[in-house]
């Protein structure tokens, strides 16, 4: 049986899953548009969070990451440049951090990562 997802959907089945602590939902909608992009060329790609849980991981900061796989990169810039994995970038907005307002939040830029 084939279940065709819009955003809204793909976001929510995380959190039906209780999954939706896995990803902020900025990484949730990043994941939904590139999922979305391969789905345009030749994949038809299955919807299972439980599954992405499994595949990819959301890190907040370079240490966490490094912390992970036993590696010393300065930035995610770096990692970037190494093209040792995918991994997708995005910001995340904080409006609830000391000092951030709605018109000025606080942005953090987080990756996600195709667990290797």
């Amino acid at each position: 049986m084939k279940e065709t997802v819009n955003e809204y959907r793909f976001i929510d089945g995380f959190r039906e899953c209780n999954r939706e602590d896995n990803f902020s939902r900025e990484g949730r909608e990043a994941m939904y548009e590139y999922f979305t992009e391969m789905e345009h060329g030749e994949f038809e790609i299955e919807y299972d969070p439980i599954g992405i849980c499994c595949e990819y991981t959301e890190y907040d900061n370079i240490t966490a990451f490094n912390d992970a796989y036993g590696k010393d990169y300065e930035d995610f810039d770096a990692l970037e440049e190494d093209g040792v994995c995918f991994f997708l970038r995005f910001d995340v907005h904080d409006y609830f951090a000391e000092g951030a307002s709605v018109m000025k939040p606080h942005v953090e830029e987080h990756i996600i990562v195709e667990d290797f």
